[in-house]
This record gives structure tokens, sequence and C-alpha cells, in this order.
């Protein structure tokens, strides 16, 4: 908008402008999986775009690199046809006005070479066909697409932030780590690590609950909160007769991550070897917000760790990963009633034996399924307690990978009415105010 308003006393480069713009937008459209058929503009220039058109097409760069940083959450937003289509119809129209300042600034006569002006000028009306062609009518809903981030919370300023920074770092961590490299004390320590921040909320969830007793949602987290402390207890049982591979070094990035959180958790809510009370916590209305808040990242993160805890089990189970004890494998394997002699020479380690039978560990599965379904009820009452309930977090490792395969854009060149002559000599240079 500030392109369009100032397009007449605008002084940088004008070719160099525009195409920084048209290519920053070439690259957010690529993401949006629509490859445009119109070309860049062919005369070569050795100016660097400064100015506000410069400015845009960092903005719209910024988008596309946003997009270009895949994790599980951006690329779960590219699923909806129809915020796609909306999503371009944005982008379509912000070009389409830095097009339309462009001719402005061809109007006001700040390019000498009359046939430079022609060429560029036939080539903004090509564009703005194309993207006239993307525009939709009404105000467009881009969904889930509007709604991606790849940043962490913002950087700590006191206790609660730091807490909140750090619980957002410990999922990353989680998010991060690759089934392969888990062992069997990083799966009791990831459970031992969730149950630790069950324990936190917990105490944080039943403040809030007296501090209103007639609310609803400090309640239900308080209830998803409890099951859910018990789910972990079924799991950590659980490890005691099923081991992951004895070998190996662990990464321990994701238990390091955990005790930074667990050192802040504590120089926050501890009062020596108690935690502190409302009065401590609740010094004022901010205090309560904030509070709410810190609820609301450590119950995300956790959900989040729950569900690659869950994910990476599921994946050492079918890999034939896990330990189980030979005792249980028996009961359980039909060739051991059928064929004693040749199960034991199949099997000949004394206690332990390695197997991807399912039906070995159908109970540790149920704990972390429930668990994992446990800690989302438990997000989504905190999501409404803290007011973020839409507010789109992202999740899964990231990685800046290059754009997904796109669409051909189905536009097709017509034959502008009149002549590019008359359409340059009749360009108000004025433009109206926005």
């Amino acid at each position: 908008m500030v392109a369009y308003n100032l397009a007449a006393a605008d002084p940088t480069h004008l070719i160099a402008g525009w195409q920084a713009t048209l290519t920053a937008a070439r690259h957010h459209f690529r993401w949006l999986r629509l490859e445009l058929i119109s070309k860049d503009f062919t005369d070569s220039c050795a100016f660097t775009a400064k100015g506000p058109f410069a400015a845009l097409a960092r903005s719209i760069g910024a988008g596309g690199d946003l997009l270009a940083t895949q994790n599980r959450s951006t690329r779960s937003a590219f699923e909806g046809k129809g915020a796609l289509a909306a999503a371009r119809a944005e982008i379509s129209s912000i070009t389409g006005l830095a097009a339309q300042a462009v001719m402005l600034r061809l109007a006001s006569n700040q390019m000498r070479n009359r046939d430079r002006s022609v060429r560029l000028l036939r080539h903004l009306v090509d564009v703005l066909e194309e993207l006239e062609f993307h525009r939709q009518l009404g105000s467009p809903d881009i969904g889930a697409l509007g709604k991606v981030a790849t940043r962490l919370p913002p950087a700590a300023v006191d206790q609660p932030s730091r807490v909140i920074l750090l619980a957002a770092r410990w999922q990353s961590t989680h998010d991060a780590t690759t089934p392969a490299s888990v062992l069997s004390r990083d799966l009791r320590s990831t459970t031992a690590q969730l149950r630790t921040v069950i324990g936190y909320c917990l105490h944080l969830a039943d403040l809030l609950r007296k501090r209103d007793p007639t609310a609803r949602a400090p309640r239900d987290l308080l209830q998803a909160l409890h099951t859910a402390g018990a789910a972990t207890q079924r799991v950590t049982s659980s490890w005691r007769t099923r081991v992951s591979d004895t070998g190996g070094r662990s990464d321990g990035a994701a238990e390091a991550s955990f005790v930074e959180l667990l050192h802040a958790l504590r120089a926050w809510m501890a009062d020596g070897e108690r935690l502190k009370g409302p009065r401590a916590l609740f010094v004022d209305s901010r205090s309560l917000a904030v509070v709410q808040d810190v609820i609301d990242e450590l119950m995300n993160s956790a959900f989040r760790v729950a569900t690659v805890h869950q994910e990476t089990v599921a994946w050492l189970v079918q890999g034939g990963r896990l330990y189980v004890p030979k005792v249980e494998l028996a009961k359980r394997d039909p060739w051991f009633d059928q064929r004693p002699t040749h199960w034991r020479l199949k099997y000949p380690q004394p206690w332990w034996v390695r197997t991807n039978r399912a039906s070995c560990f159908d109970q540790l599965s149920a704990d972390l399924a429930d668990l994992t379904g446990q800690l989302s009820a438990a997000a989504e009452a905190a999501r409404t307690i803290a007011g973020t309930s839409d507010l789109w977090r992202a999740y899964g490792p990231e990685h800046f990978s290059d754009p997904p395969s796109v669409d051909r854009s189905q536009w097709r060149w017509t034959e502008p009415p009149g002549s590019i002559e008359l359409m340059l000599a009749s360009t108000d240079p004025s433009g109206p105010e926005r």
C-alpha cells in the first residue's frame, strides 16, 4: 500500500524494485503450489531494489520462507485446497497492487526510455491479467495457512516467561529425536519427564480451581491431569518388563532440555521444599494471566512430547527392537504350543528376547494412548483457560526444504483491448488514496 501511495514520488530504481517484488511473489506462489506463467521482465538491471518495493519484496519473501521451514504442522496446513486458493488470491491482490504502483510511476514519466516503458507496460498487463485470474471475490479464508508458525516464544524477561520458552524448547528437542536413536533409558526418562510436568501443572491447576470453583475448564484440566498421571504410573510399570536395545549411547539432548526446564520451574514455583501458594503466585491480575499462559505452554508441550513418545514406541515395536521376557512371548506365540522344541531353538536366549509381536505390547500401547489422549484433553482445557484456542503452534522437526510439486497456472494470455501506447498515455498518474 505504501508503494502504491508513494509511487509518483518514489525515487528508487523502478525495474529493480518491481523485479524483486515479482521474484518474491513467484517464490511464495511456489510454496502455495502454483507456478506463474508470466515471465520476468527481461531487461538486465544492475541496480539494487530499495524503498517501498524492496520492503514489499522482503515481506512477501519472508512469508514464503515461513512456508519453506517445513514441519508437521506446516505440511498439514497445505491439505486444504480451498485454503490454498484463498492464499493464492491474497498474494495475487498484494502483487497486483504493486504492479499498479509500477504503472503509476510509468505514468509519471520517470522512465525516459519510451521503448522500455512500452515493453514494461506490456509485461505488467500480462502479470496483472494472470494475477486477476487467481483472485477471489470477497474476503477469502486462508484457514490453517494463516496460523502457520515456526518460531519459539519470545525471549525470556522473567521466570515465568523463561519457563514458557524452555517448555517450547523441550518439545522441539523431542520433535527432532529419531526413534532409531532411542534406548530404554530414554523411554523411562521421557515418561518421568511427563510425570514431573503433570505434577507441577496439577499444583497450578488446583490453585486456579480454588480461585474460581465454578469455572469448568480448571476442573476439566484437573481431571485430565489426574488420569494422565495414573497412566504414567502404568507406563512406568511396563518399562520394568519391556526394554529397548541394550547397546549404544543415547543422544541425551531431550533430557538435557528437560533439566533446564525443571530448574526454571523450581526457581519460579518452589519455596524451599514446598511449592508456592496462591499469595505468592497470584499477586495481581497480570500474574494470574501469566500462570494461565504457563499452564497453556506446558500442557501443549507435554501433549506433543507424549505424542512423539507414543509414535517412537510404536516404531520400536513394529521394528522388533524391544525386548520382552521369554516367558511372556511363550504365552502369546502359538508356535510354542505346536512345536516347543523348535521354538526354543529359535529363541536360545535364557531370559529376554526381541520380538515385533504386537500382542506382547498391548497393555503398554493402550497406556500410552490413554496418556496421550488425556494430555490432549488437558491441553484443550489449558487453551480454554488462557484464551488461546484459535492460536496455531508449530510442531514436528523443522527443516528448510525445496518447494513441493506445483500446479502450473491455467491462465492463458489474450490480447488486451486497445493499444499499449494508448494505455500508457492515458494512465492516471495520481492514483486513489488508500
